[in-house]
């Protein structure tokens, strides 16, 4: 006959602890509380689902995400221009006012990068930096230009691509360029003109 006693003489605390210990130290088997291993595989799922949608080209990327969030930039800052009239007077302002030319880089990056490259040293396109223009005599006339391009020498219109405002200040960030140093300069093309009045 067994004795009863035994049974009882055993902590029922002890039947739930794993075999091993540190310095005398033992743990409890007991299993993590539903929340907790579900918070984890949530967890997990969503960063496997977060991995795929953004670093295997199903979602955005983090270059679209930048370039969407400079357009809303820019924005706020071309409607911070007004109503520009494209005179010699206000390209002559607007390129020596760094906010205004600072607002201007990323549309010149985005679109005439391409051609004139991004210090305007020139490419396809000529260089912006010597003094030397194709189709331009005055200051005015790179408004023009801008505005209605050259089409033979294959320098697109923008007039239908951006309002006046922004040609206005494309076209004194193109000024400002004028006696800067590109790093790779395109050799001169057309005429030296003089100087822009200041």
């Amino acid at each position: 006959m067994p004795d009863s006693n035994t049974h009882h003489n055993v902590d029922p605390l002890d039947l739930n602890l794993l075999p091993h210990d540190a310095d005398g130290i033992r743990e409890y088997d007991n299993p993590m509380p539903f929340w907790w291993s579900a918070i984890f595989w949530a967890s997990f799922g969503y960063a496997l689902l977060y991995a795929m949608y953004f670093m295997m080209g199903v979602g955005p990327s983090v270059q679209a995400d930048y370039q969407s969030d400079m357009g809303v930039f820019y924005e706020e800052q071309f409607a911070k221009l007004g109503d520009l009239q494209p005179t010699p007077e206000t390209i002559r302002g607007l390129m020596v006012d760094p906010k205004m030319m600072q607002a201007a880089t990323g549309l010149f990056a985005s679109n005439c990068a391409v051609c004139h490259a991004k210090d305007g040293g020139g490419g396809t396109g000529p260089n912006l930096c010597d003094g030397s223009y194709i189709n331009v005599k005055s200051i005015g006339d790179i408004y023009t230009v801008i505005s209605g391009g050259v089409v033979p020498r294959g320098m697109p219109a923008w007039e239908k691509r951006f309002p006046v405002p922004q040609r206005v200040l494309l076209a004194a960030y193109v000024a400002h360029f004028r006696g800067t140093t590109p790093a790779v300069p395109k050799a001169p093309q057309g005429e030296s003109i003089a100087p822009w009045n200041p």
